[in-house]
């Protein structure tokens, strides 16, 4: 019996730590214009590399999009939920990334203590939602008074944002503004328009194969993100200068089929 007791301890004590392992994921972003790699250009440049759905050129001089509450699964119900957490100490926000255009360090999001298992699906928000965050400070890149893109507290958050230039924009300078966002939808009252909207988008994305995460195993899914595919139909004669909820809407309800997962790394 004694023989017995300390043989199942020992089976106890390797089974254990196999339970709690966790590894690392690394999800990369990608920005394409079509097929085109996404460049950056200094503001001013008349260099017009890519062409919209209409066939009118343009050029990017600042690009980038706030992610959020990332969620992975798997195919045996495996689950891991992003910590989130909006603080006016940088160091202690998480859950909140912002991928910046020639910003490199900003391309990748790190994902730690994700459970061991495999994982063929991620969820993330493409915005900043209201939930979780309280008015008042908070820091790093939620931080308007150091560069976060942030309206007010109606309006919220700048989910996504391209600037750039365009002869066919009739503003100063040929100027392109489009800055998506929105994270309340407030009804209009006394006949006027509604002006507040939720433009927060949900993408679901399947891996294009099965992944696993453990101590040795850190998979990097790579996920391509096509402006083209935002700008729709867009007309830079008429849609030049988006700078708030309501004139965004139809652009935030087209930014869930732009992104896709072009390839997975093991």
């Amino acid at each position: 019996m004694l023989f017995l007791f300390v043989f199942l301890s020992s089976c106890q004590e390797q089974v254990d730590p196999v339970l709690e392992e966790k590894g690392e994921m690394i999800v990369k972003f990608d920005n394409y214009v079509g097929n085109q790699t996404m460049v950056i250009d200094n503001v001013g440049s008349s260099n017009f590399r890519y062409a919209n759905g209409k066939g009118q050129s343009f050029n990017i001089t600042r690009f980038g999009y706030y992610i959020s509450h990332v969620k992975l699964e798997g195919p045996n119900g495996e689950l891991f939920v992003d910590e989130m957490n909006a603080s006016a100490d940088a160091s202690q926000i998480k859950g909140y990334y912002r991928v910046v255009q020639g910003e490199p360090d900003t391309y990748n999001i790190h994902l730690k203590d994700v459970p061991a298992g495999q994982y063929n699906k991620i969820t993330f928000t493409l915005g900043v939602r209201e939930d979780g965050i309280q008015e008042g400070a908070v820091g790093g890149i939620l931080d308007r008074a150091a560069g976060g893109w942030f309206w007010n507290w109606n309006s919220g958050f700048i989910h996504y944002m391209f600037e750039g230039h365009s002869p066919a924009s009739p503003r100063d300078e040929q100027r392109l503004r489009l800055h998506i966002g929105g994270w309340k939808s407030i009804p209009g009252v006394d006949g006027n328009p509604q002006r507040f909207f939720d433009n927060n988008v949900e993408v679901s994305l399947l891996f294009d194969a099965t992944v696993r995460v453990n101590r040795t195993m850190r998979p990097s899914p790579h996920i391509h993100m096509d402006l083209l595919k935002v700008l729709g139909d867009a007309d830079f004669a008429l849609q030049n200068n988006i700078h708030s909820p309501s004139e965004g809407v139809s652009f935030a309800q087209r930014i869930k089929n732009a992104f896709v997962v072009d390839h997975t790394h093991q």
